[in-house]
């Protein structure tokens, strides 16, 4: 996902380059070579049946309703630090170009280098917080204490860089050290609230994101929306950054109040 976002913004960069004088293919040539690339790779497809057939097999067993998964504290403890996450993560996504260019005066697009770093520092933390929860689970730390710890440091850490981010001051370069820390940090996350679906309930992992990602997207939906109007009433993004900083520190708060890495469900 954090890959796809670099791929655009350095296709972005090229498609700027290449706008002048340059023949594009048509939408036509680029199905046909779709459909060539699925039946030359059909391997993929025997792997996503294979996939499929052995999630089917391994679901059955006594079925969990959603009232049940919600009547435990543990769901509640994802549920929580998924909407803090989604709310967070929404506004960098939509509002962080309209942040550089509004409140620093810098606008992102003209370097599609200094968009793509944070987003590249996102896919690596990603990729990187398995390991690090493997090593630490590996050393003989608890599966409580690995996903109560990854996912503290995984908000706690922004919460700071956002309030770096609050202060009017800031320089462009340091804001973007900070948005990068951000964002880098909190995908940390993905070894934290997102593998505990899979510890608290291994064989319904599929109904608990599907649940939990529900609340997230809406808090996602209305993060963007109340940034507008925050920042219309107030002129500043401070306030945008501090409050979501708050909402970090009450979910890790939360999040270790109520958290299990047992079996629940």
């Amino acid at each position: 996902m954090h890959a796809g976002r670099m791929g655009a913004a350095a296709a972005a960069d090229s498609r700027k380059e290449q706008q002048s004088g340059c023949n594009h293919p048509p939408p036509a040539k680029g199905y046909v070579l779709l459909q060539h690339w699925v039946r030359t790779h059909t391997w993929l497809l025997l792997l996503v049946a294979a996939a499929v057939s052995a999630t089917a097999c391994s679901s059955k067993g006594e079925a969990v309703s959603v009232w049940q998964l919600l009547s435990h504290r543990a769901t509640w403890a994802i549920i929580i630090v998924n909407i803090v996450n989604h709310w967070g993560y929404f506004i960098y996504l939509n509002w962080m170009p309209s942040y550089f260019s509004k409140a620093l005066g810098f606008d992102l697009r003209s370097s599609s280098f200094l968009s793509l770093v944070p987003w590249l520092v996102m896919a690596v933390g990603s990729s990187a917080a398995g390991f690090l929860a493997d090593n630490l689970i590996a050393a003989g730390n608890s599966v409580t204490f690995v996903r109560k710890a990854v996912q503290s440091v995984s908000m706690l850490v922004p919460a700071v860089a956002l309030l770096f981010l609050s202060n009017p001051g800031i320089t462009p370069a340091a804001a973007v050290t900070a948005m990068t820390m951000a964002l880098g940090v909190t995908s940390l996350g993905q070894a934290g609230f997102v593998a505990n679906m899979s510890d608290i309930a291994p064989k319904q992992a599929g109904q608990m994101f599907g649940l939990c990602n529900t609340f997230g997207c809406l808090s996602g939906i209305a993060g963007v929306l109340s940034v507008g109007y925050i920042v219309e009433i107030t002129g500043s993004f401070a306030p945008v950054f501090q409050i979501t900083a708050a909402m970090y520190v009450v979910a890790v708060v939360c999040w270790n109040l109520l958290c299990t890495g047992e079996r629940v469900f």
